[in-house]
């Protein structure tokens, strides 16, 4: 068939979302305050369950729920001076910032530290996009929030997006699983939690990430979003969560079981109706029904995938009891006593929160309550799992353990999170007698204890939950904010295949087509992940050039082509290693791990070690550096190096000169230490280390041009310096 041709005058005024298209004339563009916020459907569904009794608070509600939502942001814990930047936030820009803002805008609240997140590593700030637009402090301000955030050392995202990632109780030895991650705030928590403790020990912690996502694009997205935290213990996945496949660390061991697994699940999303818009004219009962059997599976998956003693987090940015007690009451019925709420009540004491529901009503789609499946017209019943209603035994399952955060509580979107506890061998998933389905149902609910050879074949529909776009000016430049995520089917997680190779074998596999008609034509590309034996040559040039410590584990190191010699060095955690060496990880859709460690320079000088550090390792590395490539700089020698793109060595002073000639040509590291610097002109004690490549007579900072951006800003705040 002939290729279709493109509309591109068509485009101009319209946006393609996903599998629908939406069409929005830019002249017709409202923001979210001149939009209507009116929604009676929702608003007698939601009266109706009685979410909220009392009238005066059910008006706040409605009142908050119409108000655009706060920006948050955090401060990444697992960092050394993660203390230090919130106190220098603290000192520098907070005071600046409330003056300014009741100046201004007296009707938002000023900025200010969640009062349940731990240690004030949690902010929100209401200012209007005219008030962060007029006033340069409030720039100043964005501007160093950005620059921080392209570094790691800070996140936006919503702020009850934070709390799943809290109550997982992750420790930095624990294997953990994210079942539905992009677009990755959470996972960043879960790395954060990881490394918790990188500041007072030196080393790769023993736990690992896997971050998995269905849909192929956002798992990329995933990947873009993590990677400034720059770990060695993250994995990125692609599968339907309902069908995430068991992993054999060895032929003859029992599949992998996580410590602590996350289940922020697909959902309707209309606890995020303060940032999203799209919520108020589109919302209707059908999402919340045809998203519960999905829910449920994905649940039980977890709960599989859980290890005895291990823990499970079930979120939604939905406020419907449907995807919510429903799904925990079904996944609690079917577990058969060997999964237990938690009860979470002592943890986040400043958290304002209400208890799970214990009773709950049922709407068709055509809007009119039923109490029972067999009252839906016989056409329609196999649409609606028998689990949407409640159990007969509702009142033994704790379900006010669970948490649910309404907007009004604490000025943040809505949300549900539910905790749970493994407490024994999970055999039997099948649907309990008292609630099976009839014939027409066909037990859409069922899941099954092994999932060795299952792929994934169903459409997952999500709700953009998106925790890291809450910013208010982002939010506005938007056409038209989409909330439906386009559907998922298998052509998304077809066609590429990935290989590992250690220095015993190589294993080659691709994903799994159904229909042989679907393969792509060609050749196929896809990842390469080669660790380097004990043999290769260039191990022992790099540790002797550089005097790296023995203590670094050279094979954990791998590379990512099989075209260039070596072309890249990516350092893997020990854990990470042990899945991609698993007998059976051509199971797993791989999409990224790893992070930069070496890179082969290009260059026509005579050089002993050709291999630089990049930037995206260079702190992991440094702790096992000895002194024989390192120099000490201070503010003096940063301007100097941020000044041009290639300074010369008579730039500098004679000290400094002279220990830059000592070296041989190749690249060496700049340690900065504000200790050393006279208090009045560090504001702060943070120290940077840089990768900088010694040529014959000039140095070359060895980061993307972006990257110097981002440090030119870090300096101005670091510095007492204003540009």
């Amino acid at each position: 068939m002939g290729r279709k041709k493109k509309n591109r005058g068509a485009n101009r005024n319209t946006r393609q979302k996903g599998d629908n298209e939406v069409t929005v004339r830019r002249t017709e563009r409202k923001t979210y305050e001149e939009a209507e916020k009116k929604n009676e459907t929702f608003e007698k569904y939601y009266k109706d369950q009685n979410i909220i009794s009392d009238e005066a608070e059910w008006k706040k509600f409605m009142e908050v729920n119409a108000t655009i939502l706060p920006t948050a942001f955090r401060i990444t814990g697992s960092r050394r001076h993660a203390f230090e930047l919130r106190d220098l936030m603290k000192r520098e820009h907070i005071p600046k910032l409330i003056q300014i803002q009741l100046e201004i805008d007296q009707k938002s609240e000023p900025i200010k530290p969640l009062p349940w997140y731990p240690n004030e590593l949690g902010w929100q700030h209401s200012a209007s996009r005219m008030t962060i637009k007029k006033d340069p402090i409030f720039q100043t301000f964005h501007r160093w929030l950005v620059a921080e955030t392209e570094v790691g050392n800070i996140s936006r995202q919503e702020a009850v997006s934070m709390i799943p990632p809290l109550l997982l109780d992750v420790k930095p030895n624990h294997w953990v699983l994210d079942m539905c991650a992009a677009p990755g705030s959470k996972t960043a928590q879960i790395i954060e939690a990881i490394h918790a403790n990188d500041a007072q020990e030196i080393g790769i912690p023993s736990g690992i990430v896997i971050a998995n996502d269905s849909d192929s694009k956002r798992s990329y997205m995933l990947v873009h979003q993590t990677k400034r935290l720059r770990s060695p213990c993250l994995l990125v996945t692609n599968h339907d969560a309902q069908h995430f496949p068991n992993i054999h660390l060895k032929k003859s061991s029992p599949p992998v079981q996580f410590d602590r697994i996350l289940v922020d699940v697909p959902c309707s999303g209309d606890g995020t109706m303060r940032k999203n818009l799209t919520i108020w004219s589109n919302w209707n009962i059908g999402n919340a029904i045809g998203l519960h059997p999905t829910q449920v599976n994905i649940l039980l998956r977890g709960a599989q995938l859980a290890k005895e003693g291990g823990r499970l987090v079930y979120s939604t940015c939905s406020l419907n009891p449907l995807e919510n007690e429903a799904v925990v009451a079904e996944v609690l019925r079917r577990s058969r006593g060997n999964l237990i709420l938690v009860d979470v009540n002592d943890r986040l004491p400043e958290l304002r929160k209400v208890p799970g529901m214990t009773s709950w009503k049922v709407m068709s789609k055509e809007g009119s309550w039923v109490s029972s499946l067999d009252d839906i017209n016989p056409k329609y019943r196999k649409k609606y799992a028998k689990s949407l209603w409640m159990p007969p035994d509702v009142e033994k399952l704790n379900l006010t353990r669970c948490i649910r955060i309404y907007p009004h509580l604490q000025d943040t979107g809505g949300f549900f999170i539910a905790v749970f506890e493994k407490i024994g061998i999970i055999k039997d998933v099948s649907v309990l007698d008292d609630t099976t389905s009839n014939d027409e149902n066909g037990g859409e609910n069922s899941i099954t204890e092994s999932v060795d050879n299952v792929e994934a074949d169903s459409t997952t529909i999500k709700y953009e939950c998106n925790d890291d776009v809450n910013d208010i000016e982002e939010m506005n430049q938007d056409d038209s904010v989409s909330t439906k995520r386009p559907s998922i089917t298998n052509q998304s997680i077809k066609g590429s295949h990935k290989r590992i190779r250690t220095n015993e074998s190589t294993t080659t596999f691709k994903s799994n087509c159904e229909n042989e008609e679907e393969k792509p034509k060609g050749k196929q590309t896809g990842e390469v992940f080669i660790f380097l034996g004990s043999d290769n040559e260039d191990i022992p040039l790099i540790r002797e050039f550089y005097g790296l410590s023995e203590d670094f584990k050279t094979d954990q190191l791998l590379v990512r082509s099989e075209n260039e010699k070596n072309k890249i060095l990516y350092l893997v955690s020990d854990s990470v290693k042990q899945v991609l060496s698993a007998t059976d990880v051509h199971k797993l859709r791989l999409v990224n791990t790893g992070i930069k460690i070496f890179t082969r320079q290009d260059t026509n000088e005579p050089v002993k070690c050709p291999f630089r550090f990049n930037a995206e390792g260079m702190y992991t590395v440094y702790p096992y550096l000895s002194n024989k490539r390192v120099i000490n700089f201070g503010l003096k020698e940063v301007r100097i190096l941020l000044s041009e793109p290639t300074p010369l060595f008579d730039q500098f002073d004679e000290k400094i000169r002279e220990q830059l000639e000592s070296f041989e040509i190749g690249c060496i590291v700049a340690y900065i230490d504000p200790s050393q610097e006279e208090e009045i002109v560090f504001r702060t004690k943070v120290p940077i280390v840089l990768p900088i490549w010694r040529a014959h007579k000039s140095l070359n900072l060895l980061y993307r041009k972006e990257d110097r951006k981002v440090l030119e800003l870090r300096v101005q705040s670091y510095f007492n310096e204003e540009k």
